[in-house]
């Protein structure tokens, strides 16, 4: 299907009309940050700065001592939960590679925003106070940021069971 083919497609350039934008529009739509409960507390992830580390360590007594605080988890803590599974299948050319991922990391980060550790509190903004007390001393580490220059044999690898940094191949088109 070439770029003016999608044209030709339903709805492709028309305003449509949703049924949910006027109670957004008017202050009167809810979200979940809207939403009190009784006795409910509120969470929040502290995540890698970086692109590419080594976790050194995680300084979590400062957090814990927190006001409000009612748990500061690390990977050490969920560890028995095992890794979060991919619901992602993809018609691949050989068997997809599916490393193990952990709801917080484990050793070291892989991306930017990787989270590190949970913090649940009383209130959102204690819960953000007792994450900007955790302190996490970390090794950067090489990283790519450009998708084809990871798959070059020099660039570091970010997963043991996925050599390359290539999980899977996919073929679209007439091979022709």
């Amino acid at each position: 299907m070439g770029a003016s083919d999608f044209s030709k497609l339903p709805h492709i350039g028309e305003s449509l009309k949703r049924k949910e934008d006027y109670r957004f529009l008017t202050g009167a739509g809810q979200y979940t940050d809207d939403v009190v409960l009784a006795a409910q507390s509120h969470a929040v992830f502290v995540r890698s700065p970086h692109a590419h580390a080594k976790i050194n360590s995680i300084h979590v007594d400062a957090a814990k001592a927190a006001p409000g605080v009612l748990g500061v988890f690390t990977a050490d803590d969920i560890r028995d939960l095992g890794p979060l599974p991919c619901a992602t299948q993809v018609a691949t050319l050989a068997p997809m590679i599916v490393p193990p991922r952990p709801a917080l990391a484990v050793g070291r980060v892989r991306h930017v925003g990787d989270p590190v550790a949970f913090i649940v509190a009383e209130t959102r903004d204690q819960a953000m106070q007792a994450a900007e007390a955790l302190s996490v001393e970390y090794d950067p580490l090489p990283s790519v940021v450009d998708g084809p220059r990871a798959l070059d044999d020099a660039a570091p690898q970010l997963w043991d069971v996925a050599p390359g940094n290539l999980s899977f191949r996919f073929q679209k088109g007439d091979s022709g």
